[in-house]
């Protein structure tokens, strides 16, 4: 209605304030009872539309107020909110947008009469609570990243700054509470393996350092009494594979009273106990490759932290108590006795004791009490293969321990007048690089021992020099060892040993044998010198600086050898060739000319025989070493052989024909004369100048028992014509003997 009839309204309040002022401004008799009662009528008016209009007017208020009350709290609505939001925030993991959803609430004041705000700041209060105990229990968990760790840090940092209201009821509502850890004893406090931490006692990253150096005390304790535990089980009869370890940690209890007795004839217990060792090893560097870095990372994170607060010099303590411990002191007291003892615990798998004379110390972590048998076992040195795969793995081990020892370094306070010097891991990493070194030597020797076996048998067997398979363990040790310098010493003796064997095996290969193993081995030993000896020395030449030794050495053997299987093969020539310079027709007594003087016997029967055993030699000279040159003369073994047997050839005879000098014809005298020229002109090319000079001396002499000077030749039979003759009869020794 008031909506309807508003302008009419508008209307007559214009047409009274109109009236007032006309009547106003006149002046006469009764104007003012006019004046009254139109006063009157306007009071009744008004009290008439107030009863008419009441509902309106209450609505309106209403209206209004509920307005105002809409746009107070579209104003609070985002501190109202925080409760559900840090709740919603918290149960995601996200703290940093709980913290901002928090820092809302903290407006209100403490004395607020408002029951809606007191409310949500107890409620949010609350959740802070909950989320401070969440991220307490990240920094107490193993398994949390290294990122996740260092974000609980800074959180939790964050919301103790903000001053969460202390909760009396706080350890009661916890214990019905859905957020219980394992390690949990109470709010804030944890127990691992037997060590309690209150991290609220400690700034968050002290507090997170101090739990995870437990976690990794208490793994290392495990880790020594698993491998304990396992050699036991196996030294009493559980048949336990390198698979198996994994999988049967569980069922060791159940298995121990059934596990059947190992006999004595038995000895697969010793090996699966040097595969625990190996495996045991492997786990332990495992466990220091995975904590250390972590434990490291939080040490820097307390380290800046600690700085922070030194550079604020706050008089608030967290949780009320002030702390004294330095995260430095921490990683004395206690994370370096434990990576000493892990450090310790591998290296006593991997080597089981250490070498004589080596001056180190290694100590035994378990197994001090179990029988002689298992402790002698556990004492020994791993097989090579083991041996080798540990020692990947102490390398890696050294490899950590050396750049976390340099991270130490930067963590330790200026002021630390009163601390060691030294690094905590220095200790640990050189009885690391002592056992990888320790390792490697071993390996050398295992390698060298085995290759040298391997080669020993073909060389006795078949006769081969098997460089190559020096050539291939040489490369395999310089692409895997890690300290090549170390073991300088091991290698130069382990290539020794190699070539030594090979040169005993190819002796003993040729021993029984004749002249064709003799080439053989020669041919063999050439190939080395030739061939493989340069890639040798320079693999070796990788691994020491002392290759020039090694290498006058392994030649030394190598020519050695072959020096005296061809000497051997030479003197065997002379003495077969010595045979066919016989001149027994020379003793045969004739009355009348005779066929032995006669022009027109043919070929003479001893240069057909010792020009055959000339040709012989070098078929089997080229046979077995081609064209090969002899590293020591600088020149081909075929010409060495040629030389030596046309000297034995030429030197038989002419001693054959020095030993008939008083007996020699005329005839007799003038045939050897040309038989002789021939024989020099076929053979001058290998024949030595001192050789030459017998065959001529030889030959005048029996020109002059033939009357004959030096000059005069006939075209009879003696003479040119006899000479040509020969070399008719002789060609195919002449062509079989030419370059």
């Amino acid at each position: 209605m008031v909506r309807e009839n508003f302008a009419l309204f508008l209307r007559c309040a214009d047409g009274i304030d109109t009236f007032t002022e006309n009547t106003l401004a006149q002046a006469g008799p009764g104007l003012v009872d006019r004046l009254n009662r139109q006063d009157a009528l306007a009071e009744s008016c008004t009290i008439q539309a107030r009863k008419s209009f009441k509902p309106l007017l209450d609505n309106a208020n209403e209206v209004r107020k509920v307005q105002s009350a809409l746009a107070v709290l579209q104003r609070v609505a985002p501190m109202l909110q925080a409760p559900y939001l840090m709740r919603q925030h918290v149960e995601n993991g996200r703290f940093s947008s709980a913290l901002k959803a928090y820092r809302r609430v903290l407006v209100i004041d403490e004395h607020c009469n408002i029951e809606l705000l007191n409310h949500v700041k107890y409620q949010a209060a609350e959740c802070a609570r909950e989320a401070r105990r969440e991220l307490e229990g990240r920094l107490a968990q193993d398994r949390t990243s290294v990122q996740g760790l260092i974000d609980a840090i800074r959180d939790l940092g964050e919301l103790l700054e903000l001053d969460i209201p202390h909760d009396p009821r706080e350890s009661e509502k916890i214990a019905t509470s859905r957020f219980r850890l394992p390690n949990m004893k109470s709010v804030g406090v944890f127990s691992i393996g037997g060590i309690v931490v209150n991290i609220r006692d400690h700034p968050p990253a002290l507090a997170c350092m101090l739990v995870q150096a437990a976690h990794f005390t208490h793994l290392v304790t495990s880790t020594i009494e698993e491998a304990d535990s396992t050699t036991i089980r196996i030294f009493e009869g559980e048949s336990l594979s390198a698979q198996k370890i994994d999988s049967d940690k569980k069922e060791g209890a159940d298995k121990a009273d059934n596990a059947p007795k190992k006999s004595a004839s038995s000895n697969q217990w010793k090996y699966d106990v040097l595969e625990a060792r190996s495996i045991a090893t492997i786990k332990a560097v495992e466990v220091i490759s995975q904590w250390l870095p972590r434990l490291l990372q939080v040490a820097k994170a307390a380290r800046e932290d600690e700085k922070r607060r030194a550079a604020r010099v706050s008089k608030r303590n967290f949780g009320g108590v002030g702390t004294t411990i330095s995260p430095f002191e921490v990683l004395i007291t206690n994370i370096a006795p434990s990576v000493s003892r892990v450090v310790e615990h591998a290296t006593f798998c991997g080597l089981g004791s250490a070498p004589r004379g080596s001056g180190m110390d290694i100590k035994m972590t378990f197994g001090k009490r179990s029988p002689e048998k298992l402790r002698a076992l556990l004492k020994s040195p791993l097989p090579p293969s083991q041996s080798s795969r540990v020692g990947k793995e102490l390398a890696d081990m050294v490899k950590v321990l050396s750049d976390s020892s340099t991270v130490v370094n930067e963590l330790r306070p200026p002021d630390s007048n009163t601390l060691q010097k030294l690094s905590p891991l220095d200790a640990c990493k050189t009885l690391g690089d002592q056992s990888v070194m320790t390792i490697e030597r071993r390996r050398c020797i295992y390698a060298f021992d085995i290759c040298a076996r391997g080669c020993s048998s073909r060389a006795t067997g078949s006769g081969k020099f098997d460089a190559e398979a020096l050539l291939t363990c040489l490369k395999t040790l310089s692409e895997e060892l890690t300290r090549p310098d170390q073991c300088a010493s091991e290698v130069e003796k382990g290539c020794e040993l190699v070539i030594r064997k090979c040169c005993d095996g190819l002796a003993s290969y040729v021993r029984d044998r004749g002249d064709a193993a003799r080439l053989s081995a020669v041919a063999e030993c050439a190939d080395v010198l030739l061939k493989r000896m340069a890639d040798v020395v320079r693999e070796v030449g990788n691994l020491t600086n002392n290759a020039e030794t090694v290498e006058e050495v392994m030649m030394e053997d190598i020519m050695g050898l072959e020096g005296a299987m061809f000497d051997d093969f030479l003197a065997s020539l002379r003495h077969n060739v010595s045979s066919c310079c016989r001149m027994g027709w020379l003793d045969v007594q004739t009355e009348s000319k005779s066929a032995n003087d006669s022009a027109s016997m043919g070929f003479p029967p001893y240069l057909s025989a010792s020009l055959l055993a000339i040709v012989r030699c070098r078929a089997q000279v080229e046979q077995a070493l081609g064209d090969k040159i002899r590293r020591s003369e600088g020149v081909s073994y075929q010409h060495i052989a040629m030389a030596t047997v046309a000297e034995a050839v030429a030197e038989g005879i002419c001693g054959e024909i020095k030993q008939r000098k008083s007996t020699l014809k005329v005839r007799q005298a003038d045939r050897l004369a040309n038989e002789l020229q021939f024989l020099l002109n076929t053979l001058k090319t290998y024949l030595k100048r001192d050789t030459i000079k017998t065959v001529d001396s030889t030959r005048s002499m029996l020109i002059g028992k033939a009357g004959q000077s030096s000059g005069a030749q006939g075209d009879g039979p003696d003479g040119l014509a006899a000479l040509e003759d020969l070399e008719r009869l002789g060609r195919v020794y002449v062509l079989c003997l030419g370059e």
